[in-house]
């Protein structure tokens, strides 16, 4: 309860400080929510929340925007936002998602100080704002590739035309705090219980984005880097095997296991390749499709993923139906080493081998892999230009592995199948 008041007392903190800014300042005060409820046909818990119980806990939200315009070129801009905790599976909890302060000495360039949204995917920046898009949910498989989307550091924005074509070049620079969640199905006494597990991870963060619009089609390429380091020290750069008799063995996760020393760094080097398209084609149909690449350059970690959906989008009248394919898979080796430590177990007469064999699964959950698709056909109903009414049914369908599944206790999460029906009420204010 403590840190939730305190972030409480912040978000109110922020907001006093800033009103001697905005007195003689031309002040807009705008506001967002939704409201979700998400129920699948399966006893396990997908995506944190959605279960056969239903949940208002996936997709609800609500959130307050200040735009303060300070003078000609400056402007402050203050968002806070209250929505379930991202570091628990149980309550909620109010978060500072932008505080900015922004210049713009003239129309084609735009300098902005603070915490911000960073530039990623198609739909980051409004990501939270739900009658800014069709879709009930953005396709999880792409949008999870960072753990957050915010970042406190500096921003470059350049514009120029070319005719009827607009080009944007945005560089950004920070630093951000997240947490990354795992699901343990073993309980390995005294720092990993069994069940959810969040890790916080610091992220020393670089990018450039080229963004071009061309009346109502837009393209999207950028390039990310993320320096991770973890609140739990050094990362396992790999796991090494260690043989006990001819065909037995198993991985070594920590020092504290008999074997040669754990190969380890003291962060990660993640680069993030980010492309989109949104195309308008004949008779109100849009297609929407977006791909990204997270590459982990020296270490086999089950995060070292591919990603992507395509959609496609047909107005009629107030009505948008869609349909979108969407992916997420653990490159070749990391998939296999995830594979190779899930599947290993030693026999029950060596020493300890129930110790070792839960340490085998612990390891792969941590591993933090995915093999997934998703296919989703849904409509938004648009109430009024400030309002709208989403329904969507997803089925998703898991491969080797897919660390966005909570198994049932004893089994996997690959080779399972979900479908999750969706409802949602967005509005702005």
């Amino acid at each position: 309860m403590i840190p939730v008041l305190q972030r409480w007392r912040a978000c109110l903190v922020a907001l006093v400080f800033a009103l001697p800014c905005t007195l003689r300042a031309e002040v807009q005060l705008s506001g967002f929510a939704t409201l979700g409820a998400a129920i699948s046909d399966q006893d396990f818990v997908y995506q944190r929340y959605i279960d056969d119980h239903g949940t208002l806990n996936r997709d609800s939200l609500f959130g307050l925007q200040l735009d303060a315009q300070l003078a000609d070129a400056w402007s402050l801009t203050l968002q806070a936002k209250a929505a379930p905790s991202t570091h628990s599976d149980t309550g909620w909890e109010p978060t500072l998602s932008w505080a900015f302060l922004s210049w713009r000495p003239d129309n084609d360039l735009l300098l902005r100080a603070g915490k911000l949204r960073l530039p990623l995917m198609l739909y980051s920046a409004n990501s939270d704002v739900g009658t800014t898009f069709e879709f009930a949910r953005l396709p999880t498989e792409l949008y999870s590739l960072i753990p957050t989307t915010d970042v406190k550091g500096l921003s470059v924005a350049r514009t120029w035309l070319d005719g009827e074509r607009e080009w944007t070049l945005e560089g950004y620079a920070g630093r951000a705090h997240s947490d990354w969640r795992y699901f343990l199905r073993e309980d390995i006494p005294p720092d990993l219980p069994d069940g959810p597990l969040y890790i916080g991870v610091d992220m020393d963060l670089a990018g450039l984005v080229l963004s071009l619009r061309d009346g109502e089609n837009i393209w999207r390429a950028g390039l990310h880097r993320s320096d991770l380091e973890s609140d739990y020290g050094p990362l396992p750069a790999t796991y090494p095997f260690v043989p006990i008799a001819p065909g037995i063995g198993y991985y070594k996760l920590d020092s504290a296991m008999p074997g040669p020393p754990v190969p380890t760094v003291d962060r990660l080097i993640i680069y993030v390749l980010t492309l989109g398209a949104e195309i308008a084609l004949p008779h109100d149909v849009r297609l929407v499709g977006e791909y990204g690449r997270r590459r982990i350059t020296n270490a086999t970690m089950g995060p070292d993923t591919s990603a992507g959906y395509l959609a496609l989008l047909k107005r009629v009248g107030r009505w948008t139906p869609y349909v979108y394919w969407a992916g997420m898979r653990t490159q070749a080796d990391a998939l296999g080493l995830y594979t190779a430590v899930n599947d290993n177990r030693v026999p029950d007469f060596i020493p300890g081998a129930a110790a070792i064999n839960a340490s085998q699964r612990t390891g792969a959950d941590l591993h933090g892999a995915f093999d997934q698709y998703s296919v989703a056909i849904g409509t938004s109903y648009s109430l009024s230009p400030t309002s709208k009414l989403k329904a969507e049914w997803l089925h998703t369908q898991t491969g080797a592995v897919s660390s966005f599944l909570d198994p049932p206790a004893d089994e996997d999460s690959g080779g399972r199948q979900v479908n999750v029906f969706s409802l949602s009420y967005n509005v702005t204010f």
